[in-house]
């Protein structure tokens, strides 16, 4: 699937256009998110057939077209409580995820601003023929969760565009991390060559943190999540996306 990665006041104002529309009009860094990040984070994480579709609202002008609506046979629920037959909203906009009559598809999804039950076009849904190793990570979710294996905390730090706030495709190595445990405990990591990092850590609520003589590690203002306070459930991940901006 195509992703764009704009530059930061652009993607600001989009995402703000995005708020008041049908859905988020950027993807969010990183993307996608791991597949144990983003199943936490969805309100249902259904499997089906999709039956039928119809146009919204119902114009020859495709021009005019706000989204589609398809309905959704669901054969498998591995989390959330919908169930039967169900609509599926996909917008005609950069959040645009597009479905065919007759194919199975995987699908994270979530309410959107009119309370519509979408998938999001950044993430891990896709056509349930192409889902093998998307299938395969839900399995390891369910295997940790009934062993209560704890989570992952990972992602990267980057270093910026030069005099700017935007992230570049660079990594800022060698940066000290802790993730700080609300009942008192703290793991460590440090980035590698390419400002990547992740630790294994309990299920429990956490903050991440990082230090640096050069740098002032920052959260990245597109990131899918925060890191100033989020939680790892058994199974679950955190995908983290900070920048390193010169002090």
């Amino acid at each position: 699937m195509h992703r764009r990665r704009l530059g930061a006041a652009a993607a600001a104002i989009l995402v703000i256009l995005g708020t008041a529309g049908a859905a988020r009009a950027v993807c969010l860094e990183p993307s996608p998110v791991r597949v144990c990040t983003e199943y936490f984070r969805s309100e249902a994480v259904i499997q089906g057939k999709i039956l039928s579709q119809r146009k919204f609202p119902d114009t020859p002008d495709p021009n005019n077209i706000e989204g589609w609506f398809y309905k959704f046979a669901i054969d498998k629920a591995y989390r959330g409580s919908l169930k039967g037959t169900i609509e599926i909203y996909t917008g005609n906009d950069e959040t645009h995820f597009p479905m065919d009559v007759g194919h199975s598809y995987l699908l994270f999804v979530n309410r959107n601003a009119q309370d519509r039950i979408a998938p999001d076009s950044c993430g891990n849904s896709t056509d349930l023929a192409k889902a093998d190793a998307v299938q395969k990570a839900i399995d390891e979710i369910a295997k940790a969760d009934r062993n209560a294996g704890g989570g992952d905390i990972g992602g990267r730090v980057n270093l910026p565009v030069a005099g700017s706030q935007a992230m570049s495709d660079s990594g800022a190595p060698s940066i000290p991390l802790t993730a700080h445990s609300y009942v008192g405990r703290d793991y460590t990591a440090t980035t590698d060559g390419e400002g990547r990092f992740h630790m294994h850590v309990p299920a429990g609520h956490y903050s991440l943190s990082g230090q640096s003589e050069k740098w002032d590690i920052v959260p990245y203002s597109l990131a899918y999540m925060k890191p100033g306070d989020f939680e790892i459930v058994d199974g679950g991940c955190a995908d983290l996306q900070l920048l390193a901006q010169p002090k």
